[in-house]
């Protein structure tokens, strides 16, 4: 297991020669990862912001990693408990899948498979992994919120949540708490590739909101999550 993960419970890598998935994905696999990067282009609105908000696009679906094999899931509704989500939890939500072509896509595989060697050192050990594509919209008349529910846990094992776009943007802080709600780290994800891996049983994360640097034009922040199972 990665030692920071291990003590810390997170791995905040930033760019830089820490990142060695950043530089993987833009050295070697450059054309995939901008295909990849553009299916968030072709997220749909999320319907079930509480709040009455209109700034959050997304796709869900669900997979399972066992020796290595990718296998995606019938598709089915996301669910989070009251417990995890006080905002929008208790309640089935129906979100369009990912696209085929995104999922065949190698970048998909290649960072589930450095996620997991953060921690996993048993390649039997069979994972489910819920993918969120998330598009966080700010305007003028309306912030973005990455976290509208607040500093939460996911009800999963590990999560990695790993920037894929952000432009025009102001804020989207994330914030890392020990299980006793004291600060532990926080950092601006600023470059595509820039991402934290967290020990959700260790951890609590939130992200502030964001605000357009131009209020003239279009602005938003686009975000991988993966919710790691056992």
């Amino acid at each position: 297991m990665n030692t920071s993960l291990r003590h810390s419970g997170f791995l905040a890598a930033v760019e830089g020669p820490q990142n060695k998935l950043q530089k993987t994905l833009t050295q070697h696999m450059g054309q995939a990862y901008t295909r990849f990067c553009e299916s968030w282009n072709r997220l749909l609105p999320d319907a079930y912001l509480r709040d009455g908000g209109r700034y959050r696009q997304r796709r869900y679906s669900v997979f399972t990693w066992q020796y290595g094999k990718l296998t995606q899931l019938p598709h089915e509704p996301h669910y989070q408990s009251n417990y995890h989500n006080s905002v929008h939890g208790g309640f089935n939500r129906h979100f369009r899948g990912w696209l085929p072509t995104t999922i065949s896509n190698p970048v998909f595989k290649e960072i589930i498979r450095w996620s997991l060697s953060q921690f996993v050192t048993n390649p039997a050990k069979k994972w489910r992994i819920q993918a969120h594509q998330f598009r966080i919209n700010a305007s003028a008349d309306e912030i973005g919120k990455p976290t509208p529910e607040g500093v939460h846990k996911d009800g999963a094992d590990y999560i990695l949540i790993m920037l894929l776009g952000r432009h025009n943007v102001i804020g989207g802080e994330s914030h890392v708490y020990d299980n006793n709600m004291q600060p532990l780290a926080q950092c601006t994800m600023q470059c595509r590739g820039d991402l934290l891996l967290a020990n959700d049983h260790q951890v609590y994360h939130g992200v502030t909101p964001i605000v357009p640097e131009d209020k003239t034009k279009p602005a938003w922040r686009d975000v991988l999550v993966l919710t790691f199972h056992h």
